[in-house]
């Protein structure tokens, strides 16, 4: 397989990303999967800096981890990513991580590349090659279109910050799921570990938007309630459809 088609990067896990529970945390992960896949569409050609010059952006849309361990402080992660052969304006990237030569986790994420004046999709289908997709399999899911439960309950209620904000001045895909993640209670996380999680983005935000966050209830999947699924989203006051749905699978420690 050619080099440009699966690349690969190593991450040392550092103090700064790991959570209560001294792991790696899902705020982690998920900044390194963006990391690698912005190292990749660079080294290719179609980074930000060269699509900003074009006048377009990435826009992640679905993303969905699985994970069977989380690593600790200063262990090593090697991230393997690669994209998948293009569909309309719909682009797919997949990720899996290895820690000393196991593999702990994957996901499959699916982007579009927008233009920056009016804001719309661009067809990709005719530039397939720029991508070196990788045509021999990879991983056996896809991204989903999450469906909320009829209750939801409101928890806080908050505004965008500078922090929230990334190099096109909306907010960061990732800090979204900081915003779920900060709806559960410490509680929560202290005895829960995520298996599997997927989010949405449905909109974009921006520095004067104030938020209002949702989630579920939290339901077993399991008759010893070892295994629980949340539903998250949340939503600009005023605005017309939410800035994220997710869902997540945990697991008690």
């Amino acid at each position: 397989m050619d080099n440009k088609t699966i690349f690969t990067e190593t991450y040392k896990v550092r103090s700064t990303q790991v959570n209560l529970n001294n792991q790696l945390g899902l705020y982690g992960v998920l900044g390194m999967l963006q990391d690698i896949a912005a190292e990749h569409a660079s080294y290719l050609g179609f980074g930000y800096r060269q699509l900003i010059q074009k006048g377009f952006f990435w826009a992640l849309v679905q993303q969905k981890l699985k994970m069977t361990r989380w690593p600790e402080w200063n262990e090593q992660i090697t991230v393997h990513t690669w994209s998948l052969p293009i569909q309309g304006v719909y682009a797919f990237r997949e990720f899996e991580l290895y820690c000393k030569g196991e593999k702990i986790g994957e996901s499959a994420s699916t982007w579009i590349t927008m233009d920056i004046q009016s804001r719309r999709p661009i067809e990709l289908t005719d530039q397939q090659e720029i991508f070196f997709p990788r045509t021999d399999g990879g991983l056996s899911f896809r991204t989903e279109r999450i469906t909320l439960p009829s209750e939801m309950q409101l928890i806080k209620e908050f505004p965008v910050r500078v922090s929230d904000l990334d190099m096109n001045s909306h907010v960061n895909n990732v800090k979204y799921t900081q915003w779920a993640l900060d709806m559960m209670t410490e509680r929560n996380h202290r005895e829960f570990v995520i298996k599997e999680y997927s989010i949405n983005f449905l909109s974009e935000t921006f520095m004067g938007d104030v938020m209002q966050g949702f989630k579920s209830k939290g339901r077993y999947l399991d008759e010893a309630h070892n295994v629980v699924e949340t539903y998250h989203y949340a939503q600009k006051i005023g605005g017309a459809k939410p800035a994220f749905i997710s869902h997540w699978i945990a697991e008690r420690i």
